[in-house]
């Protein structure tokens, strides 16, 4: 008698005992061996059915295949996990015409219009106590009929495409709207050129504009949206709509000097060309002529090296204000690649009347990647930047002395000076200012530096207050002490300005990634405040009207601090990629070899999203410490 549910049987054989009795064999358990489908691959028809074949090497093996019972112990499951598939399941199972041979019908579920998933078909014994309980297929792919036509694989190969390092391989997701798909994935080199070469992998033919692609052979521009379609064999129109990340996604400083020659004086101008592709961000900046020099003092020994262009006429760069001079820093040692980006951010929110615009880029220099640098807005006499009349001053504070125009002030205190302050005239420049301006300047800074350590420095009228702006100095000092910038004491790339007929204002600010934002370089921030006697703020504090300044600065700016951290989160997230291919090439690490064997931020040898984090926390905390130490002044 047949029946369509059979079970496993034991045959009970009644035989006499004796000792030369042989005993009965353990049944053993029956074994799948294969299934039988095209190419280990089955297309499901949209709500339709397919069918594969399993085979029993077994064939007198018993086992229920009934998929309406709850003994059933025929599963499909997902490979490598105990789950069903979503979209497809077992509609029935029946004896194939070979014995041992079941025939497996899938049906489509309706929920999911392509899909292409990896499967098993599990039989479950129920004979326990003989090894295994449960044995499995092979997988074999199960793809709706539309993903069978359709694109299932997208990529550019390095031998279809030489300029690419490598072969990138782009990932297809489906979109909100029906039979429409999105691929997409990151370049994640330069190119100057995106007329790429795709390979893909589709059941039926693919066309971009009407035109019939070759997968390997037919080069598209892929700097902008590339729309891929396929016609299914049911008469329905997919379409694929390829977009590209390329590179970072940061905008891409294109440098090229003069016969290609590296730069290798910060005092001689090389001619070069400069080219900037804004990378949807903002808008490119053709080719045009600049000169490029180094620059900086510690920071130029470094292996990554920054520079100061000057352009042959005014450019808006990046969507910044029009000027000839610009910086690329390098931030070489700053494993965060922020520290300069969130001071500057921090002063943004000041009353500081100018901070240096900046955006973080990518820079390619003579055809070569050099990494992840700031393209900054420099210190310059300009109604955009540091807005004075030509009668007016730029003064920086630095204790390397080096500058053209310079002098030691003997009022105030610095770590480098402890009897004067050194100060230099950044503008007018060194060859254009007179001796009669250079004294009138000189004479104004002493008069101010003595006026406020007389005797009367607190008075209204005859103190230091005529001298100096005091909100700006309030605002100033809030920035180093939160940012943790032990420069102000030193002195080193402190900045003051003065026009004709104003007093002496403090910033813009410049120069935050040694030692910020970190207690490395100065233990002694920890909980505390440790700026309060850099050059002229010792005595700046003793005025009882400055000291009440400070705490309504402090208390009116705090909400805006406490928006830094999030700022700092997206930039994180936003340069991740950047720094990736940043510090494969550069190792902040190595400028502790410049600074006596002593790491300078402290967080050098970490990974740059440890190093994210470190900062983070300790931004956090000093926000807390100052509203803390500041209140209780």
């Amino acid at each position: 008698m047949n029946f369509k549910c059979l079970f496993f049987t034991l045959a009970l054989t009644a035989v006499a005992c004796s000792k030369n009795e042989e005993q009965p064999e353990p049944v053993k358990d029956p074994k799948l061996v294969s299934v039988s489908v095209d190419i280990q691959q089955v297309v499901i028809p949209a709500q339709g059915s397919a069918t594969i074949l399993m085979q029993v090497d077994e064939p007198g093996t018993v086992f229920n295949y009934d998929v309406t019972s709850p003994q059933c112990q025929i599963e499909l499951r997902v490979r490598g996990t105990t789950a069903g598939p979503e979209f497809f399941s077992i509609q029935s199972i029946a004896p194939g015409q070979k014995e041992g041979s079941y025939e497996i019908r899938l049906q489509d579920k309706g929920i999911r219009l392509t899909y292409r998933e990896q499967v098993v078909v599990c039989l479950i014994t129920s004979r326990a106590g003989y090894g295994k309980t449960m044995i499995t297929t092979n997988a074999f792919e199960v793809i709706s009929s539309l993903s069978h036509a359709g694109i299932s694989a997208f990529a550019f190969t390095k031998a279809a495409n030489p300029a690419l390092n490598a072969d990138v391989e782009l990932t297809i997701t489906s979109a909100e709207e029906a039979y429409v798909h999105k691929i997409g994935g990151n370049i994640p080199c330069w190119l100057e050129d995106l007329h790429l070469t795709a390979s893909f992998t589709s059941g039926n033919p693919v066309k971009v504009n009407g035109v019939v692609q070759e997968s390997g052979k037919t080069v598209n521009d892929f700097s902008g949206p590339v729309a891929y379609t396929v016609l299914t064999n049911e008469g329905t129109l997919l379409t694929y709509l390829v977009e590209v990340d390329h590179f970072t996604g940061l905008p891409v400083v294109i440098i090229n000097t003069e016969d290609g020659k590296p730069v290798t004086s910060r005092d001689d101008w090389m001619n070069a060309t400069i080219r900037i592709q804004g990378m949807g961000s903002s808008e490119d900046l053709p080719t045009m002529v600049t000169e490029i020099r180094g620059r900086g003092n510690t920071t130029w020994e470094w292996p990554k090296k920054p520079y100061a262009l000057k352009l042959d006429s005014k450019a808006s760069l990046l969507g910044m204000p029009k000027h000839k001079r610009w910086v690329l820093l390098a931030n070489f040692m700053d494993r965060t690649m922020l520290r300069n980006r969130i001071a500057f951010k921090i002063a943004e929110s000041t009353s500081l009347a100018w901070t240096p615009r900046n955006e973080i880029v990518e820079l390619i220099f003579n055809g070569r990647h050099q990494g992840n640098y700031m393209l900054v807005e420099h210190i310059k006499e300009d109604k955009n930047r540091v807005n004075i009349s030509d009668d007016g001053y730029i003064l920086e504070l630095d204790f390397h002395f080096n500058n053209e125009v310079q002098w030691i002030s003997p009022h105030g205190q610095s770590y480098f000076s402890q009897n004067g302050i050194p100060f230099a005239v950044k503008f007018p420049d060194e060859d254009e200012i007179t001796a009669q301006q250079l004294n009138w300047i000189k004479n104004y800074i002493d008069q101010a530096g003595e006026t406020l350590y007389g005797p009367d420095f607190c008075d209204p009228e005859n103190g230091y207050r005529k001298f100096l702006d005091m909100q700006s100095f309030a605002d100033y000092w809030l920035v180093f002490e939160l940012c943790i910038n032990h420069e102000l004491a030193n002195p080193g790339s402190v900045f003051m300005y003065k026009d004709s007929d104003t007093k002496l204002f403090a910033g813009p600010i410049w120069d935050f990634d040694w030692g910020t934002f970190s207690y490395q370089a100065s233990p002694q921030a920890k909980g505390k405040l440790f700026m309060t006697e850099a050059i002229w703020y010792k005595q700046l504090f003793k005025d009882p009207e400055f000291l009440a300044l400070a705490k309504e600065r402090w208390n009116a700016l705090k909400s805006a601090f406490d928006r830094i951290p999030e700022f700092l989160d997206r930039e994180h997230e936003r340069l991740a990629l950047s720094a990736e291919l940043n510090f494969r090439m550069w190792d902040p690490a190595e400028s502790r070899y410049m600074n006596g064997g002593n790491p300078i931020n402290g967080d050098e040898s970490l990974s740059y999203s440890s190093a994210v984090e470190r900062m983070r926390k300790i931004l956090v905390e000093r926000i807390q410490t100052l509203d803390e130490k500041i209140n209780a002044l």
